[in-house]
C-alpha cells in the first residue's frame, strides 16, 4: 500500500498519523511495518478515519486505545490546515499596501488567525476531545478524567481511565524485566497499559499496547503524565482510595503526601495544580482545575510540531 503519512513530534512522541484509508482488521500490522521505518523514528501510529460524532475529525490508535499526545497532535494538525495564514496570500502582480492590508483584513475576518481550538474525536474515548492550539508548536488536550485509582498487589497506584490505565511506579528507574513482569501480570487486562517511572519530577514512560502487541519507552506520554498528575492531586487532597490485591505497600502515608517536585500550583484559586513532568523527550504540562464539587478537571500539553506529509510504501 501507498499510504499518505504526516508525522507528529509532540515532546518527543512521534507519532505517524496515517491519512489514507486502511481498514480496521489491518491497522495494527499496518502499523507494526510502519514503526520498522527507521527513518520514520515512529512511537505510535494513528489512523484518520471519517468522524461520527460531529467532531472535524477522527483519529483511531493502532490497538484502538486512547493517546492523549496523539489527541493533541492531530487537533494542531487540523487547526493548521482548517486556517487561512495571511502571510500566504498570492501576490499577482503590484498591490500597494493599502490593499494588502484590506486583503489581509478581510481573511482575518473570515478565517481567524490563528484558530485557537477544535474538536476532535480519537480511539478510547466516547466523547469529543478539545485541543487548545497556541501557534506555534503547541496545543493542549483537553483530557478525561480518570475513574478510579486501584492499587496493585505491589503497593504501586493503578489509575484507571478509559482506554488506558496507569500503573505509577515512583522512585523507581526503568527496568525491563520489571517492565516485563509487570506487562505479564497486569497488562493484557486492559486495552493500553502505561508503566510510569516517576522519581522527582522526572517521568520515563513505557506503554504496552494489547491489540498491536507493542512495547514501547515512550520519549513522553500525555495519558501517563495526566495519569500521575492526577495521582498526586488526589494524594494532595488526601481523598481515600480503593485497593486492589493483597497488602499495599504504599499505604496511608503515601495517600497523604504533601508538595511534589513536579507541582507547579498556581495560586489562581482553590484547586488549581500545574504539574510539569521532565520526559525524555521534553517537558509535558498537566493543568488541574477542582470545580465546585470537588471533582477535578484536566488538559495536557506542551511543544508539537507537525511535519510536511510523505507518502510511505508498506509492503
Amino acid at each position: 500500500m501507498d499510504l499518505r503519512i504526516v508525522m507528529a513530534d509532540p515532546a518527543g512522541n512521534r507519532t505517524a498519523i496515517v491519512r489514507t484509508p486502511v481498514p480496521a482488521a489491518l491497522r495494527a500490522q499496518t502499523a507494526a511495518r510502519i514503526m520498522e521505518i527507521e527513518d520514520l523514528r515512529a512511537e505510535q501510529v494513528g489512523f484518520e478515519v471519517l468522524p461520527h460524532l460531529g467532531g472535524a475529525g477522527r483519529l483511531e490508535m493502532m490497538g484502538g486505545e486512547f493517546c492523549g499526545n496523539a489527541a493533541r497532535s492531530y487537533g494542531y494538525l487540523l487547526c493548521t490546515e482548517r486556517t487561512e495564514r495571511p502571510d500566504k496570500i498570492e501576490k499577482t502582480g503590484e498591490i500597494n499596501e493599502n490593499e494588502k492590508r484590506k486583503k489581509t483584513s478581510s481573511l482575518e475576518k473570515k478565517h481567524p488567525f490563528p484558530e485557537r481550538e477544535i474538536l476532535i474525536e480519537i480511539s478510547g474515548h466516547s466523547g469529543l476531545l478539545k485541543v487548545d492550539c497556541e501557534f506555534p508548536d503547541i496545543s493542549f488536550a483537553e483530557m478525561p478524567v480518570p475513574d478510579r485509582i486501584d492499587f496493585s498487589a505491589e503497593g504501586y497506584p493503578l489509575v484507571i481511565s478509559e482506554g488506558i490505565t496507569h500503573m505509577i511506579l515512583e522512585n523507581r528507574d526503568p527496568d525491563p524485566d520489571l517492565v516485563r513482569t509487570y506487562v505479564d501480570r497486569y497488562g493484557h487486562g486492559f486495552d493500553a497499559f502505561g508503566m510510569m517511572f516517576l522519581c522527582g519530577d522526572r517521568l520515563t514512560p513505557v506503554v504496552y499496547v494489547r491489540e498491536a502487541g507493542s512495547l514501547v519507552y515512550e520519549s513522553s506520554c500525555g495519558s501517563g503524565s495526566l495519569a500521575a498528575a492526577w495521582y498526586l492531586a488526589q494524594r494532595k487532597q488526601k481523598q481515600p482510595q480503593s485497593r486492589l490485591g493483597a497488602s499495599a505497600g504504599t499505604g496511608k502515608d503515601s495517600v497523604a503526601g504533601t508538595e511534589h517536585p513536579a507541582d507547579r500550583r498556581r495560586q489562581r484559586g482553590k484547586g488549581t495544580f500545574v504539574y510539569t513532568f521532565r520526559e525524555p523527550g521534553g517537558s509535558i504540562s498537566v493543568r488541574l482545575q477542582e470545580d465546585r464539587e470537588g471533582r477535578l478537571r484536566g488538559s495536557m500539553g506542551g511543544f508539537v510540531r507537525i511535519e510536511k506529509e510523505i507518502t510511505v510504501q508498506v509492503l
